[in-house]
């Protein structure tokens, strides 16, 4: 940064997966996801971008940052919903940019941004800060569907003079884009005095004096969940990112620490500017507050995700959608089944992805160990003692041959056999406590049930 200074037992049973509204999204801001993105990003842990295990350490302008700009690149193209642009502008910047367009007002477009570049190795603050929060909120909305558009914008060459943000707002305005606002994340993570304050620099440019007090209205609604204080600088600073957008006159504005009250990094533009400087629960809230407004502004939508269960018979709450059912057991589309209505042959876990306007949002699983089918009794299976703690017994319908295997709650599998006995004895000893599931498979289907090691 330039700066101065379930389970089913009867006919009918359904489980909630429609849009969520802005406090679940506040919600799924993750701290460790977080610490764990800065870690990477600041070169403090290796990471794998493109098959190769390396550590971004050194992300300074024209020397090493081709290697940040390929993990950003990578971590966008795997979230769903996005269109992800390489911009190579120049012969020594790239900008990394992820699209995920509105399904109803698309040409409205809301930016979130900040710089990856920096100007010495580690530089968690200035600004893997701003690159790492970004990421975080495009992870959590690029699983929903947005009514307006979200352009989710990592700029190079911040640190030579806002080379890489100037080159898209020139271009921007030269289309004729309608960016309704430009948020920019610029060192949010250090607090020093611990008072949770922190900057919001703003102009009286287009309309941002209103996208400041929106921010601010969204703090005080959601006070019980981001524990922040908020101070106004105006006239804010220009030495950011959000500065080529005022040059432009679009509404724009700058969040970040409170160097207003000289709460600033102690190690800024240095290499001491580490994770370890900063306070990561601080942090966290940050990250939230800019979600609570990207998705306020992008406007999440309700696609109904809602799965029913009659009789044998899944059903997707949404109409006149596309539909795609997927086994949740390997995450895997079931072939031909792109149908509102499924019916399972086997017990298991499946969800469905629903497509409206090119936009995909994918249900809960559903969990159906109940099937009313002649196969039933055929594959029938009761577990006990539960709780267990020692030795579990398994009784089965009949003697044909099974796979029994035991999944944590992770999904990971922990045990697995093969049996041709209607009573089967497994020794879990050597299972930590919590719960479990196990999975009964043979030619008449998968019967899954639960028990607690205790």
């Amino acid at each position: 940064m330039i700066k101065r200074i379930l389970l089913i037992f009867c006919f009918t049973f359904s489980i909630i997966g429609s849009g969520q509204n802005v406090q679940n999204l506040i919600d799924q801001v993750d701290q460790s996801s977080l610490l764990n993105g800065l870690n990477v990003f600041s070169g403090e842990t290796s990471t794998t971008v493109n098959g190769n295990v390396v550590t971004l350490l050194n992300r300074v302008s024209n020397t090493d940052n081709n290697l940040a700009a390929d993990y950003l690149l990578q971590e966008l193209q795997s979230l769903p919903n996005l269109n992800v642009q390489d911009n190579i502008y120049s012969s020594t910047g790239r900008n990394i940019i992820g699209t995920q367009t509105g399904t109803i007002n698309p040409n409205d477009i809301y930016i979130i941004c900040g710089h990856y570049d920096a100007v010495a190795n580690y530089c968690a603050d200035d600004n893997a800060s701003g690159t790492v929060a970004i990421l975080e909120i495009a992870r959590i909305l690029s699983q929903q569907c947005v009514d307006n558009t979200i352009v989710y914008a990592l700029w190079d060459e911040e640190e030579l003079g806002l080379i890489g943000a100037r080159n898209y707002a020139t271009a921007a305005a030269a289309r004729g884009d309608n960016i309704k606002a430009v948020l920019n994340l610029d060192m949010m993570g250090f607090d020093g005095d611990g008072d949770n304050e922190f900057d919001i620099d703003v102009r009286n440019i287009a309309n941002s004096i209103a996208m400041k007090d929106d921010i601010v209205g969204l703090l005080n609604t959601y006070n019980s969940s981001i524990n922040l204080s908020v101070n106004i600088v105006n006239p804010g600073t220009p030495n950011s990112d959000h500065k080529p957008f005022w040059d432009q006159n679009y509404t724009a504005v700058l969040l970040g620490e409170a160097w207003s009250n000289n709460d600033q990094n102690t190690a800024y533009h240095t290499a001491g500017d580490r994770v370890s400087l900063m306070d990561i629960s601080y942090y966290h809230d940050m990250v939230k507050i800019c979600m609570a407004y990207i998705a306020t502004k992008a406007g999440v939508s309700s696609n109904n995700t809602n799965i029913t269960q009659s009789g044998n018979a899944l059903q997707v709450d949404q109409q006149g959608a596309v539909y795609q059912w997927i086994d949740c057991n390997n995450q895997n589309a079931i072939v031909n089944e792109n149908r509102r209505n499924f019916n399972p042959t086997s017990l298991g876990s499946y969800a469905v992805d629903v497509t409206i306007n090119g936009c995909t949002e994918r249900s809960e699983c559903f969990t159906v160990d109940t099937l009313n089918n002649q196969n039933f009794d055929m594959n029938h299976i009761d577990i006990y003692p539960n709780p267990v703690s020692d030795i579990l017994k398994i009784k089965r319908s009949n003697a044909q041959e099974a796979v029994v295997s035991i999944y944590n709650v992770q999904g990971k599998k922990v045990l697995s056999t093969n049996s041709k006995k209607t009573l089967n004895i497994i020794s879990i000893k050597h299972l930590s406590d919590g719960l479990y599931f196990i999975a009964v498979s043979s030619r008449y289907g998968k019967e899954i049930r639960k028990f607690l090691k205790i």
